[in-house]
């Protein structure tokens, strides 16, 4: 019997302290058609479910709630509850397309099944379909998530990822993990300062927007090298930008402190990615909202970044992650609970950046064309950002509460022009080098 590590619990503890929260992550792969049969779906899938226990099990509460709920086996696993078909509102266009994500991804699961569910999404535009598939975060994290699509999808070439192995043994504390985690834990203790009000923190309705927009990888190949960045740095920074124009549209300034994002970190062994469990830790960074020129937005993002990895975040989270499994369950379940309910006002948004399939995806021989991934929003947190890679494509997927972020597509379209910003500099404006800047790090 596995039981859950308190990270898995805490997504579920979140719903409990929060009515509005769904704790849902997903994405949704837009196909050419025509669109299959919903039974045809279920046959591929009942094929391939015997591949993946843990998507035939569900939570079961410890007793008496002395321990941890534990995964087990779920009983008559009907797959019509967890492979369904909507139509998409004519015509089917973006609009409708962005409502049906929102409305499906604000949903909660049934907990006395298993956290996972499949819909065939009919009706899109240009005789497209789609597939919208959900996981709950306590079953998986971004990059364990995406081995849902292992359930639907084929791949047209193999991956370079291995196949899943078991996790190691976790390696036994040394002096210098504790001096690293130390390090790491001040740094985190630095972000417990309120951010500015500026609206992106209060109390969430329960009803979601999304909106999304795509930008290519390959097209930033000249920039990476001249400046000495990453994709990552640049999708911050795009982010930033986005952000920053978002904020003067509302009359507000763009301060150094404004908004303070989570950038979740897969602390996950090579070779681990298609197991189910949440292998992650997480990085508090500043967002550089309050510089105009997007070069610079990209050159603080990467030196931001750095600096928090030079001082050991991540691997703080891993430690306290560690400490936390040694702790009585009821005395856990408590101070979660307890936590959970009061205003944090520490973190502005959260940022959610996965590797997905390099190769061409395709379902019944219908190719799908692009993924357009989902963030859950929680904890008074108004605003999330999902990026998910596919092929040599780069989707911004953007959640916002309805009630109070009813500008989410004006915040799409303008994270897409910071994106292109920087590949374009403006007449007369020359590139920064970068100086003293920290090597990448794995």
């Amino acid at each position: 019997m596995e039981r859950l590590t308190p990270l898995s619990y805490a997504f579920l503890a979140a719903e409990v302290a929060d009515p509005a929260a769904c704790l849902v992550i997903g994405s949704l792969a837009v196909l050419d058609g025509p669109p299959p049969r919903v039974d045809e779906v279920r046959r591929v899938v009942a094929s391939r479910l015997p591949a993946v226990p843990r998507y035939q099990q569900r939570v079961v509460p410890g007793r008496f709630g002395l321990r941890a709920p534990s995964w087990q086996a779920a009983p008559d696993l009907d797959l019509r509850h967890h492979v369904t078909v909507r139509r998409v509102r004519a015509p089917g266009g973006r609009a409708e397309v962005a409502a049906l994500m929102a409305e499906v991804m604000a949903q909660r699961m049934d907990r006395e099944r298993p956290l996972w569910d499949v819909t065939l999404v009919r009706g899109l535009s240009d005789g497209r379909w789609g597939v919208l598939s959900r996981v709950h975060h306590t079953l998986a994290d971004g990059v364990s998530g995406t081995g849902l699509y292992r359930m639907v999808f084929d791949s047209e070439a193999p991956e370079t990822e291995p196949p899943p192995t078991p996790p190691r043994a976790a390696p036994g504390v040394t002096r210098g993990s504790i001096v690293a985690a130390v390090r790491g834990a001040l740094t985190l203790g630095t972000a417990v300062l309120p951010v500015a009000r500026e609206g992106l923190l209060g109390h969430l309705d329960g009803t979601r927007r999304y909106a999304w927009t795509e930008v290519g990888i390959a097209e930033t190949a000249d920039v990476r090298r001249e400046l000495g960045v990453t994709v990552n740095d640049l999708v911050l920074a795009a982010i930033s930008g986005g952000l920053r124009a978002l904020l003067l549209e509302r009359g507000r300034e763009p301060h150094p402190h404004a908004l303070r994002t989570l950038l979740p970190v897969s602390s996950r062994a090579p070779g681990t990615a298609g197991l189910p469990g949440n292998e992650v830790t997480l990085m508090l960074s500043m967002l550089p909202v309050e510089h105009d020129d997007p070069v610079e937005r990209v050159l603080q993002v990467h030196e931001r970044v750095a600096a928090l990895r030079r001082a050991h975040e991540p691997e703080a989270g891993v430690v306290l992650q560690a400490l936390a499994r040694l702790v009585p369950f009821p005395v856990l379940d408590r101070g979660l609970r307890w936590g959970l309910r009061l205003p944090q006002q520490q973190i502005s948004t959260v940022t959610t950046n996965v590797p997905g399939p390099r190769t061409p995806l395709s379902c019944l021989d219908r190719p799908v064309r692009s993924l357009l991934p989902v963030v859950p929003i929680a904890d008074r947190v108004r605003l999330g950002f999902a990026v998910l890679s596919y092929c040599d494509r780069l989707a911004f997927g953007i959640t916002a509460d309805a009630t109070s972020t009813p500008d989410v597509d004006f915040l799409a379209s303008k994270v897409g022009e910071a994106w292109r910003s920087v590949l374009v500099p403006e007449q007369g404006r020359p590139r920064r080098d970068p100086v003293g800047h920290a090597p990448e790090l794995p």
